[in-house]
Parts: structure tokens; C-alpha cells; sequence
């Protein structure tokens, strides 16, 4: 009987335009774009002993990736984007598919967990769920603003301890251009203090309180400086920043959002 035991499925799905995984997915406004969707799953379980209630590493990808005008780029950019992680291809510049990735990323990572949780599981037997992990990729695209579709991915990893960490990713880009666009892509030089001004306002609002040592006695951004979360979505009305599980509050928490309209950044998008 082969001591490791692992089981490999693949569906591959294909939509006209956006397709989804896992997630709700909004139709193509214009239907002039040259970019289109498409999407992998993949799932896959090994098993440290023959016995199938010993340890054991669970891997579920559902990528969405693009095709058609700059996909190569808009791939490349999310297959970086920590979206997979550990991050094994940083190291590398050569471009590589969403598929291809997909497929290295849980044979490196099922190869690494037998190795890794293998020798620490030979010398400590008596605990062996805490040498369980899990690592779920969900992703799919949405278009919340006329000029833009989002990447959305939500991400669930368990390797021991009390609960697992969830962590969302987003990645808005340009329909015309194909471009991953960044805050900076979107605001004028400078704009980081207002912007900091106008998320501890809107937090306010959310938290029923008065200022910033008030939020801190919430434990939201206690001990740290505030900051604008790198993923945010890009509305018709504003914009949304969303901050995962334990990223500037307590576990309790969970994922906390700020919505900014577009009346109060109108001073700090640079003009068109």
C-alpha cells in the first residue's frame, strides 16, 4: 500500500465573459472589452501515514484568470500578488501561466508539507492534528464602476493553533488598458495624510465614536499607524477598503471595510 495517499482533481470552466469561483460575479457593462475570464480548480489531499485519519495537507485553488489583450500582464500581476503563498515564484521573473502556476504551487507545497510536518510528525506522534494544514484559494472577478473589473480573492490557511487565518486580495484593473492600477495610479502626490484623515472619520462613523484614541480603545489600529489598505475596490460611488482578520484589529473583528464616496476624494483623484 503506498504510504502517501493523494488525490488530484481538475475542472477547468469556461464563460463568455467573467466567470466565477466560489464567488458572484457581475456581467460586462460595455460589451466592447477585449478582456475575458476563465478559471481553474484544483484539489488535491496527501497524507502523512497510509492511515487516512492520521495528519494530513488539503490544497483547493479556484483561479480565475484573464485572456485575450494584456493578459500575459494582468496574469503575471496576480500570480505575484500573494495570492499564492508562499510566494515560489518572486524568485524567478520568467512569466508563466495561471494554470502552470497553479499546478507547481501545490506540488511544491504538498512536497514541501511531507517533508516539512513529516520529520516533526515522526518525533511527536501524540498531537497529531496539530499537524493538519489547509490552504483554500477562491477567486473571481466583479465589476462594481463602469471603467473597472476587480479581482477579488479570498484566502483560508490552517497549519495548528487555535483557528485558521483568512486574508482577502484585490486587484482592480483598467478595462481599457489592462492595467493593475494602485493608489497611486489614482490619487495625486501627497494624498496619504488625507486619506489616513478620511478612514479614521469613516471608522468614526462605523464605531460610534469621536476620534482616533477612541478607535484605538477599540483595539482598531492600536499600536500601529494608519494606513490605506492595498486592497480596496473601485465602486461607481467610491471606494472600498478592506482590511482581513487581525490586520489592524483583534481577531474578533474580523474583516473590517471602510467605504469612501467619491464627494470626499474628489480633491485627491488627479484629473482626467
Amino acid at each position: 500500500m503506498r504510504r502517501l495517499i493523494i488525490s488530484l482533481c481538475f475542472v477547468f470552466s469556461v464563460l463568455s465573459i467573467i466567470c466565477s469561483c466560489g464567488g458572484t460575479s457581475s456581467s460586462n457593462k460595455s460589451g466592447t472589452d477585449s478582456i475575458m475570464f476563465d478559471s481553474i480548480k484544483m484539489d488535491s489531499t496527501v497524507f502523512l501515514t497510509e492511515d487516512t485519519a492520521g495528519p494530513r495537507c488539503h490544497i483547493s485553488l479556484c483561479l480565475t484568470y484573464a485572456k485575450g489583450k494584456n493578459a500575459e500582464y494582468i496574469n503575471d500581476s496576480i500570480i505575484r500578488s500573494g495570492v499564492l503563498c508562499p510566494d515560489y515564484f518572486s524568485i524567478t521573473p520568467q512569466k508563466i501561466s495561471v494554470p502552470e502556476a497553479a499546478d507547481s504551487f501545490m506540488t511544491r507545497y504538498l512536497n514541501d508539507y511531507k517533508v516539512d510536518y513529516g520529520s516533526l510528525y515522526k518525533a511527536d506522534k501524540t498531537h497529531g492534528s496539530s499537524y493538519n494544514c489547509e490552504y483554500i484559494v477562491k477567486t473571481y472577478v466583479s465589476q462594481e464602476a463602469e471603467d473597472y473589473y476587480t479581482y477579488i480573492a479570498n484566502i483560508y490557511s490552517y497549519g495548528g493553533g487555535a483557528h485558521g487565518s483568512s486574508v482577502i486580495i484585490t486587484k482592480n484593473i483598467d478595462k481599457k488598458s489592462g492595467k493593475i492600477v494602485s493608489l497611486k495610479d489614482l490619487f495625486v502626490p501627497g494624498y496619504e495624510i488625507e486619506l489616513n484623515d478620511l478612514i479614521v472619520k469613516n471608522l468614526c462613523k462605523t464605531y460610534n465614536v469621536k476620534n482616533l484614541n477612541e478607535l484605538n480603545e477599540k483595539s482598531i489600529f492600536m499600536g500601529i499607524d494608519v494606513y490605506p489598505s492595498d486592497n480596496f475596490i473601485i465602486n461607481d460611488n467610491g471606494i472600498t477598503f478592506i482590511y482581513s482578520p487581525d490586520e489592524i484589529a483583534y481577531h474578533a473583528a474580523g474583516e473590517i471595510r471602510v467605504d469612501i464616496s467619491n464627494s470626499e476624494l474628489e480633491n485627491l483623484f488627479k484629473k482626467k
